[in-house]
């Protein structure tokens, strides 16, 4: 019986794809099944092809790979291993990927070696996320000026009371007010408010 780890790969790029291919297959226990440059492509096979391991590239065509991500969790949830490669290493994006289940998110400039390790410790349920992403506190959710912004919401003023105290538009107190409840995940200003007494937002320091 073959116990090989099972990987497809994708990406746009035949140079990149071609290489990581060459590479990983002269690892034992590792066997690339296919290789698409087109997502939809994927879609259509992967039922079929059953890997355990999807290394993916983010920047695709048709469809990106976040989107590509979300939809393989929802029909195969953590039955398939999915390994993000990527050429940016903003944190909001590793988050994001984490968010999805995504098993390990990596830079394009990782090493193979880091890359066929991300590949096995998937398969033992590991994710491999920055230390750094970990340590971010409820504070790092929102920018100084929407914890002003929210500050003063606790403090029952009105958008025109905000947009006057911190010299800025009306306009832009509502952005920031929309931006604030997408972060924290609720939908009013009184859940805005618990919401960051309860992450410690609106601590003593604030007030």
């Amino acid at each position: 019986m073959d116990d090989s780890i099972r990987v497809i790969l994708i990406d746009d790029h035949p140079l990149v794809m071609d290489s990581l291919r060459a590479r990983l297959e002269q690892e034992q226990d590792i066997r690339v099944i296919e290789a698409f440059a087109d997502p939809r492509h994927l879609l259509e096979q992967i039922g079929v092809l059953k890997p355990d391991v999807l290394v993916l590239d983010v920047s695709l065509p048709h469809l990106d790979g976040f989107s590509l991500a979300k939809l393989l969790k929802k029909d195969y949830g953590s039955s398939l291993k999915i390994i993000m490669l990527s050429g940016y290493t903003y944190d909001e994006f590793y988050r994001k990927a984490y968010e999805l289940g995504v098993n390990a998110y990596l830079s394009k400039q990782a090493s193979y070696a880091q890359i066929i390790n991300a590949i096995r410790q998937s398969m033992s349920g590991h994710l491999l996320v920055p230390e750094r992403i970990f340590n971010t506190t409820a504070q790092d959710k929102l920018t100084p000026v929407e914890r002003e912004v929210l500050l003063r919401v606790a403090r029952e003023m009105n958008n025109r009371e905000i947009a006057r105290d911190l010299a800025i538009s009306q306009r832009t107190v509502e952005y920031h007010l929309t931006a604030i409840l997408q972060k924290l995940g609720v939908k009013s200003r009184v859940g805005a408010v618990a919401k960051g007494y309860e992450l410690g937002i609106l601590g003593p320091s604030l007030l």
